[in-house]
Formats: C-alpha cells, structure tokens, sequence
C-alpha cells in the first residue's frame, strides 16, 4: 500500500470508519468504507484534509454493494494528480 492509501485509510480510522479496503488503479484511489450510513460530506472533508484538493479530480462518494456480500458500503474514490 502507498503512503498515500495508509494516511487515507488512517485517517478515516481515527474519524470513527472501519474500513474495509484501499486501493489503487491507475491513477484512481478507491476506499471502502463499511458503513452504509456514511456521510458523504464528513468523508470529502476527511479525504480533503490528507489529499491538496488541487492533487484530487473528481472526489465521488456512493453508496455500493460491498463486494461478494450481502451488505452495503460506502465507497469513497477520486483520481489522484500528484503535483
């Protein structure tokens, strides 16, 4: 994992978010928050606070079934443009 996905994923943590997985596909992070019930603005905030705004291109927060479960989630995921 980047030190780019660790400061996202702890960040989240110390937020109050189990989180489930972080990744990376390209130039795209994606982080799975295992709390269906998440608001989309205090997750933003929280991405904003470790990630320059002017490094992020299309922040998008949704709520998604988890993957090969019965459950949903919410995905946080934006392109990263390290300047």
């Amino acid at each position: 994992m980047s030190e780019l996905q660790d400061e996202l994923q702890a960040a989240l943590e110390d937020g109050g978010y189990e989180i489930g997985e972080v990744s990376t596909n390209r130039d795209t992070i994606r982080v799975v928050v295992l709390d269906e019930d998440a608001e989309a603005t205090d997750l933003r905030s929280i991405a904003t606070d470790v990630v320059d705004e002017d490094e992020m291109l299309a922040l998008n927060v949704t709520t998604e079934s988890i993957d090969g479960q019965d459950r949903m989630g919410t995905v946080v995921s934006f392109r990263h443009r390290p300047s």
